[in-house]
């Protein structure tokens, strides 16, 4: 018998998966994907070395232009929807960001208006998010470092942490404990029934030690209720172009092609250049990407999408 991290329970849990150094199991309880794994990964140190994980976060330690990474960070689809919820509430309140990486997400909230808090477990990131987005309630570590004297919370958020961590339904357990009553929590986690999956072209990262569990839609919504929380609504955020890089491009292209947009960006500050990402033929390329994808979805349904998207609220007492 195992011990599902996502649901608790004892679990005559099947093999779905086998590595060089981990298995990975699905509860039969929860429908959940977990492993065992002999070595996890230490992100502290992994945001401090030449790692692939963490390209997006040195594009943006390497740009000067803000205006640019708040627009590509509304553009993040899990960003947006978290923003467009959050802007639709009635009171602003406090909100917690946990796994805030450089700041991109928590100076974005803040802008609009909320009491922002947040927390990151690579110190590198959390000087970042000082020195360039000017976030004064931000510390390096885990939910279990949170000040007493923060308090509770109106609103917290976890974007693509949930897969890291080895136990996710404590870490929800406890981000349920920091909501004040009627507080809500957002989340998102990768699809585990995402298009590339299913055409058998699942990413590099996509495997332990860096991705540990895997979620669909009902295991992330049988988790949120069986804590507690209610009002409990989850989406899928759809095909777009980024699931047919991920879907259609070899992985070592997909790979090149980030490299190649962080070294623009970074030869942009310098020259003035960034002839690759503002080209005429790129920008068409992308529009005709999203043409597609947008004829796609039309066509398989939005189950396939990158990215889970939950919403769920503690109860008022």
């Amino acid at each position: 018998m195992e011990i599902c991290p996502i649901c608790n329970r004892e679990t005559q849990a099947p093999p779905v998966e086998r590595g060089s150094d981990y298995i990975i199991y699905r509860c039969s309880y929860c429908g959940g994907d977990f492993p065992h794994i002999e070595h996890l990964i230490d992100y502290n140190r992994e945001y401090l070395e030449d790692k692939d994980t963490f390209q997006v976060n040195r594009k943006l330690r390497a740009s000067q232009d803000l205006k640019d990474i708040y627009r590509e960070a509304e553009l993040t689809i899990n960003f947006k929807y978290a923003l467009d919820f959050l802007k639709a509430t009635s009171s602003k309140g406090k909100l917690l960001d946990i796994g805030c990486g450089v700041g991109v997400f928590p100076k974005l909230v803040e802008d609009t208006g909320f009491d922002v808090y947040a927390l990151d477990p690579a110190e590198q990131a959390v000087r970042y998010a000082r020195d360039n987005f000017g976030l004064q309630n931000v510390l390096a570590g885990t939910i279990d470092d949170v000040p007493p004297a923060w308090g509770d919370f109106n609103f917290i958020t976890l974007f693509e942490v949930l897969e890291h961590v080895e136990r996710p339904r404590e870490l929800v357990q406890k981000i349920y404990e920091l909501l004040a009553p009627g507080g809500y929590f957002i989340v998102s986690v990768p699809n585990r029934d995402r298009l590339e999956v299913k055409l058998g072209r699942r990413g590099l990262l996509d495997y332990p030690p860096n991705h540990l569990t895997r979620w669909s839609r009902q295991v992330l919504g049988f988790m949120l209720t069986d804590i507690g929380f209610e009002d409990i609504a989850t989406e899928v955020d759809g095909v777009n172009r980024w699931t047919l890089t991920a879907t259609f491009l070899p992985q070592r292209l997909n790979l090149q092609i980030e490299r190649k947009k962080i070294e623009t960006l970074t030869e942009e500050r310098l020259s003035g250049d960034g002839f690759f990402i503002h080209s005429p033929i790129w920008m068409f390329a992308q529009r005709m990407a999203d043409v597609f994808a947008f004829l796609l979805q039309k066509l398989v349904g939005r189950r396939y999408g990158q990215y889970l998207i939950g919403f769920a609220r503690k109860p008022d007492s």
